[in-house]
């Protein structure tokens, strides 16, 4: 197949599993079905791509496979668990709809899902890109990638299990300010961050530069949209003690700490 024709079939599942999910969130009032989709929906595009182009098996291809598959899988269970454990619809999504109003049920097939199955094709630019390049050994640039991934995957993963055993037992207002917490505010996005950054680096290695939108849009969403920025405002609203620990705390990186308050994210 032809290259352009790949990458449009990676685009349209992930926007035709999108908007199918778009009507089960109108049945159950509850949006946050749209994340049942998202880590997994770049294993899917990325596997679809895979097959369609002849299941190369050289070993940035084998790679690539190994860390998005253990991103996606992990990030997918670890949302879902969250979900069935919660109960309610995720906080961000309540926001949105309380500030749409009635227009939130058609609008939300736009806003919430179609603009996710974009946001996810884009992302995923780096691995399929990486996956399509010629074969071509694995040297330092790919080896570096591949460890800056892993350290991220790492980081994901322990910052979501302290938050989780942090959730099942902390009494309503408590804010989770220990473990990496301590040393940053959202240690789960940046460790995100490095792993994208680290997948980008293994398809630069093989010719694909051009796919630095990968890395620069997710770091662009989880900094400034709909990660920190938004995660920050809602924990600024419901825990008494955010102000003084995001005042002490860096964001992102550990040792940058601020010297006065910081009134938003």
């Amino acid at each position: 197949m032809d290259p352009i024709d790949l990458y449009l079939s990676a685009l349209a599942l992930g926007l035709g599993v999108f908007v199918a999910l778009w009507p089960v969130s109108l049945l159950r009032r509850d949006a946050s079905v749209v994340d049942a989709w998202w880590g997994p929906g770049f294993l899917a595009g990325l596997a679809l791509v895979w097959s369609l182009s002849g299941a190369p098996d050289h070993a940035r291809a084998v790679l690539l496979l190994a860390l998005v598959g253990a991103w996606s899988l992990r990030l997918g269970f670890v949302l879902m668990r969250r979900r069935l454990a919660e109960g309610e619809e995720d906080a961000r999504y309540r926001d949105i709809r309380k500030s749409w109003g009635l227009a939130f049920w058609w609008k939300s097939l736009f806003i919430v899902f179609v603009l996710q199955g974009v946001l996810q094709f884009l992302v995923a630019l780096a691995p399929l890109a990486g996956l399509l390049a010629a074969p071509a050994p694995l040297g330092v640039l790919g080896i570096a990638g591949a460890t800056l991934a892993l350290l991220g995957l790492a980081v994901e993963t322990q910052a979501d299990r302290e938050l989780d055993r942090f959730k099942a037992t902390a009494q309503a207002g408590a804010l989770l300010t220990t473990g990496l917490r301590a040393h940053v505010r959202h240690p789960n996005y940046a460790g995100e961050i490095a792993f994208w950054w680290g997948i980008w680096l293994i398809a630069a290695e093989a010719g694909a530069w051009w796919a630095v939108l990968s890395p620069l849009l997710l770091t662009l969403l989880l900094v400034k949209v709909s990660g920190a920025a938004m995660t920050g405002d809602h924990l600024r609203r419901s825990k008494p003690g955010y102000a003084e620990w995001a005042a002490r705390t860096p964001a992102f990186l550990p040792g940058l700490r601020r010297k006065t308050r910081m009134p938003a994210e």
